[in-house]
């Protein structure tokens, strides 16, 4: 079970602000041989503060260029998030759109190292609904993104977060972006 567009919309949409702890951990990738820092955060939505609402950033020490920005949320049936906005700061990895949604992104790939962007109204389905993996589509970001300040700023507004001045920076990486 998904989330309706509904409160996907309200929860984009609204202004929202970071709840503290507000602190970076050291975590290990999925073949446990890098390490990178993350933050991860709850959001508190108009005032509110919904069930399961995350802003997290990945930031990598071995790169002085790669980060990844992401709200999501829980779906209501446990605690399997769905990203609804994702800002990927030049990615080790390509990407490549499917080819539904906006016909100006339809099959648009996207080097490794291109920064891009996924909004979940760019995957919606046809009927309106969102799709399990809301943020498969991603669009060119037209800003120059060269240090973690400039991304966080551009995540934040982008999705609307009052309070980013918050997010300390990595601490003792140095330089990542």
């Amino acid at each position: 079970m998904t989330i309706s567009f509904e409160v996907a919309d309200r929860i984009f949409q609204a202004p929202k602000s970071l709840l503290k702890p507000i602190k970076w951990r050291v975590a290990e990738s999925k073949k446990g041989n890098e390490q990178f820092r993350r933050l991860e955060c709850r959001v508190a939505v108009d005032g509110g503060v919904p069930r399961g609402v995350f802003f997290r950033i990945a930031v990598f020490p071995r790169s002085l260029a790669r980060a990844m920005f992401q709200l999501e949320c829980d779906l209501p049936s446990g605690r399997k998030h769905v990203p609804l906005y994702r800002l990927e700061v030049e990615p080790l990895s390509a990407h490549g759109n499917k080819l539904y949604g906006p016909d100006e992104i339809n099959g648009a790939i996207f080097d490794a190292g291109e920064t891009h962007e996924h909004v979940f109204y760019d995957s919606l389905k046809k009927d309106g609904t969102l799709r399990p993996n809301a943020c498969e589509q991603a669009r060119k970001v037209n800003v120059e993104i060269r240090d973690f300040a400039t991304g966080l700023r551009y995540a934040c507004d982008r999705i609307n977060i009052v309070n980013p001045d918050e997010v300390p920076p990595p601490a003792d990486q140095g330089t990542l972006l």
